[in-house]
């Protein structure tokens, strides 16, 4: 993309709220110009980076006029993107896209790794009219919050393996387990919230989220949300979300944001079943 076309991009994404982003890392970034049939219909923005010995290629904004349902051209688009990447030497491609455009790229080969699930909460609405209160959260005490930050690392590791977000020992997740460790400080950083699921005062689960301030308001960004294996199977799952629900109310959460493997159906169907939509969809293609 011509550094003026760049700029004036930059510029009009800031003016809207929603700037382009900073690479990850040590990670480069490059903008180029999509075109079909010699008319300009967007850019996108790839970041370049190694991951374990393999090259990575992530597209981190898709931007353009295209319509959702005109197939043909997105089909086109999909495979420049492609053939692009591969001639910058990528072993993998990635994105996230709205979930009206998966076709297209399942069409391409592409898997999807994950799903954000998103739910707007309304203020004015009555959590304390929740039917099922079996279960209550309180935040972690410091043997929680060792005893999670241990499990969790592990827990991830496999998920994202098996959900293709990565591959099985890869490099990307340093960050991840920093991230982790700050987890068991002492306060835990503010922005952490790290709480666990009751029943009659016996622990049952646990969740983890991080609040985002955005726009003048907080918003809830779910990383882990698990019931005990010993409690799994007694329906406390809509329970705990709902405890959850009565919690961000009082911190005046606006928006819920939660991923959910691909693999994972159920807790998908959970999520949805109880008033949240796919926000996007996260896909993975191997080159090589």
């Amino acid at each position: 993309m011509p550094v003026a076309d760049l700029d004036a991009w930059r510029a009009s994404r800031s003016a809207a709220g929603t700037p382009l982003p900073e690479p990850s890392d040590d990670r480069q970034l490059e903008a180029v110009t999509l075109t079909v049939r010699e008319v300009v219909v967007g850019g996108a923005l790839l970041e370049h980076g190694d991951d374990a010995g393999r090259r990575r290629c992530a597209v981190r904004v898709l931007q353009t006029t295209l319509p959702r349902d005109a197939d043909s051209e997105w089909s086109a688009t999909v495979a420049a993107l492609e053939g692009f990447a591969r001639s910058r030497g990528a072993d993998v491609l990635t994105t996230a896209v709205a979930p009206e455009l998966a076709r297209v790229f399942g069409a391409a080969g592409f898997q999807a790794t994950m799903t954000t699930i998103g739910k707007r909460l309304d203020p004015a609405s009555a959590p304390e009219l929740q039917e099922d209160r079996r279960v209550a959260v309180r935040p972690m005490d410091a043997d929680e919050r060792a005893r999670f930050v241990a499990d969790v690392a592990e827990q991830l590791r496999a998920g994202m393996s098996r959900a293709g977000v990565v591959d099985p020992e890869t490099s990307q997740l340093g960050e991840l387990d920093a991230r982790l460790a700050r987890l068991a400080e002492d306060p835990p950083p503010a922005d952490e919230l790290l709480v666990t699921g009751t029943v009659d005062g016996v622990a049952v689960g646990r969740a983890w989220a991080t609040l985002v301030e955005r726009d003048g308001a907080l918003d809830f960004h779910g990383n882990t949300i698990d019931l005990f294996p010993e409690h799994r199977g007694q329906r406390l799952t809509p329970a705990f979300l709902g405890a959850l629900r009565r919690h961000v109310h009082e911190l005046g959460v606006r928006d819920v944001h939660l991923r959910v493997y691909g693999h994972d159906t159920g807790a998908r169907r959970t999520f949805l079943d109880n008033g949240a939509g796919v926000e996007d969809v996260h896909l993975r293609k191997d080159l090589r």
